[in-house]
């Protein structure tokens, strides 16, 4: 089997969700990985991810760069790095990928996400901008809200999350960006509305229960607010951020 083979027969093994299948057919064909082509490592890395070893998809994704500076292996690279958490470096790949090609459809988004994860507000902003510009849809307009109201900047961020509802008017993600900034404009009625269509949808995040019971207190039903802080910490004990907000919730209420 040539190699132009056996990477046709693992990128359809993965079409059809046979994830074992692909690997097999990269392993017999690259026994010593180190010798194995670009597409090879970016296939093994899209194996490692659905076998949730996303450390050693990375790697794969390094070793793709390496050998193969191309678009598509700096996004998957960036994309691998965005849900493990890793933020500044999920932005160095969506960078690198921008300098290939900066109009490629989506790219400033997930950078402007990336920045946005790494504390880099500004630079999330310019990069929402710069999407808004090159693709204006939900999601660009949605990053841009997130940008905008972090930096305490709520005016313009509802109007983005509004422009983000217009283009996507089922985006949970734009409807959340929406009822955030509601929140922080002190008009927690019409943020809870927003909040609760998104529970009615079946959307459950820790970000989007901790942001009704804000909305809650903000309209004085601070019982109401104490139970959804709660649940909250019984459903997701592992996330510190939301333990130390429902611990100051306590105090309060």
């Amino acid at each position: 089997m040539t190699n132009d083979d056996a990477l046709d027969s693992a990128e359809l093994a993965l079409r059809n969700g046979d994830v074992e299948g692909a690997e097999r057919q990269i392993a017999q064909q690259w026994p010593d990985m180190t010798r194995a082509p670009a597409d090879a490592h970016h296939i093994m890395a899209v194996v490692r991810t659905a076998q949730n070893r996303r450390d050693d998809a990375v790697g794969h994704m390094r070793n793709a760069v390496s050998a193969a500076p191309e678009l598509r292996h700096y996004i998957r690279l960036g994309h691998i790095l965005l849900e493990l958490g890793r933020h500044g470096e999920a932005a160095d790949a969506y960078t690198n990928a921008l300098r290939l090609d900066s109009n490629w459809p989506g790219l400033n988004d997930v950078l402007s996400q990336a920045l946005y994860g790494a504390g880099k507000y500004p630079e999330a902003e310019a990069a929402a901008r710069q999407g808004v510009k090159v693709a204006p849809s939900a999601g660009a307009w949605e990053a841009l809200s997130n940008a905008l109201r972090v930096q305490g900047k709520t005016k313009e961020a509802l109007s983005a999350a509004e422009e983000a509802v217009r283009l996507g008017p089922h985006d949970h993600n734009a409807k959340h960006a929406k009822g955030a900034a509601l929140l922080l404009l002190n008009r927690p009625q019409e943020a809870l509305a927003m909040f609760d269509e998104l529970v009615i949808d079946g959307l459950d995040l820790p970000i989007l229960q901790m942001n009704r019971g804000a909305a809650l207190e903000a309209l004085g039903r601070k019982g109401d607010a104490l139970m959804i802080y709660e649940d909250a910490a019984r459903r997701w004990p592992d996330l510190p951020n939301l333990q130390d907000r429902v611990t100051e919730a306590r105090k309060r209420l």
